[in-house]
């Protein structure tokens, strides 16, 4: 049976928004509708979703996710899918990368292992692969990574990765001051690089970018920064105008004024919206061992508990959608941009995911004008509805 998700303003990701709507047929998207087109429509065989007053938009894409509601993805891959993806369809999210934080050699092939083996949730978020957030990574802006894991890139060993992965590696976190960078760049085509933890001067990152990274992973976070006389990452990411930035919108990674500098200057083709979340979001205020270190989390903000320093996030990606709007007053098609198009680029799934079209996966999400959300549907199913 045909699904009609009707009277709604429709942000499709291709365009200014307008009042239609989607017909679903078995999981894809058949054909965006406008409003005319759907009053000649004859619904009496379809299931028809009323949705006057609402906006409709594609599923949102989180590509730099470590967890939630106690469950790491550095631990029992499976289990892990199947719990954060019950949960995100919950908050507007239907798509994910698992994000790894940095673990020894051996351990971390056994882990894309299991991951190219993982079954899709039945009726959560899709899972769309991998995010290894190192291990090539500087040691001066490690963050929280283990530094005993962290090297120069070895192509023997990124190789072993990509074998144990079987396709399941979508994104790698590098630092393109490591010696041997170039030659790992030009070894792989089949995965985004994005550089962070970096202690890069800018015209190393710009380097980076000639060989083929992509863009910043969390912009300004764990990075050289922007000093007038020693300019590093974030530099280049404002001299550069193509590279895609990585944005942790929850108010405490990034300073709003920051957040508004960095709208006005880069615009919504360039930022996506993350929210590199750690196994608490979701969970109650309380102590929990992220990346081997015991953190505490305080409503969206989480720290380690001996040194203070930031430990990911406990945002939701609609609160980042939310937050964007409140500090930059961006409207509901630039939201879509940064929270659905681009990160559908980075992950590699544009062809299927990210916008709504015909012929691509019906996942999108019915948000009231507050953001709050009303429906998800993955896949063509309606998998959550607010009371």
């Amino acid at each position: 049976m045909e699904t009609l998700v009707k009277d709604a303003v429709v942000h499709s990701g291709c365009g200014a928004g307008f009042q239609g709507g989607i017909l679903i047929r078995e999981g894809k998207i058949e054909s965006v509708l406008k409003a005319s087109e759907i009053a000649r429509l004859n619904t009496e065989n379809m299931q028809v979703v009323p949705a006057e007053g609402f906006h409709v938009l594609p599923g949102l894409i989180d590509i730099h996710l470590h967890g939630s509601y106690g469950y790491d993805f550095i631990r029992d891959p499976q289990t892990a899918i199947d719990h954060v993806a019950e949960g995100l369809v919950r908050e507007g999210t239907t798509s994910f990368l698992a994000s790894l934080t940095v673990v020894p050699h051996g351990e971390l092939c056994r882990l894309l292992k299991a991951y190219s083996q993982a079954v899709q949730p039945k009726d959560g978020a899709c899972f769309l692969g991998v995010h290894s957030e190192g291990p090539y990574l500087s040691r001066e802006y490690k963050a929280l990574m283990d530094e005993t894991c962290l090297r120069d890139p070895s192509l023997r060993e990124f190789k072993e990765m990509m074998d144990a992965g079987n396709g399941c590696l979508k994104i790698m976190t590098i630092a393109p001051e490591r010696k041997g960078m170039k030659e790992l760049l030009a070894s792989c085509e089949d995965i985004t690089f994005l550089m962070g933890h970096s202690a890069a001067s800018c015209e190393e990152a710009l380097q980076g970018l000639s060989w083929g990274a992509k863009g910043f992973t969390h912009l300004y976070n764990a990075m050289s920064q922007h000093g007038h006389r020693t300019p590093g990452c974030v530099t280049a990411a404002f001299v550069d105008d193509k590279a895609f930035c990585e944005l942790i919108v929850d108010g405490f990674h990034v300073h709003p004024d920051v957040v508004r500098a960095t709208w006005r200057n880069l615009g919504e083709k360039r930022i996506v919206l993350i929210t590199d979340a750690m196994l608490g979001r979701g969970m109650e205020d309380g102590s929990y061992v992220f990346s081997n270190l015991e953190c505490e989390k305080r409503g969206n903000a989480v720290q380690v508990k001996a040194t203070g320093r930031i430990a990911g996030s406990a945002i939701t990606l609609l609160d980042a959608v939310r937050n964007m709007h409140e500090f930059c007053g961006c409207d509901f098609d630039a939201l879509v941009q940064m929270a659905c198009v681009n990160p559908s680029v980075l992950a590699g799934v544009q062809e299927s995911k990210g916008t709504l079209e015909a012929g691509k996966d019906a996942d999108l999400i019915v948000l009231d004008d507050d953001f709050r959300l009303i429906r998800t549907f993955v896949r063509g199913k309606n998998v959550y509805t607010a009371l």
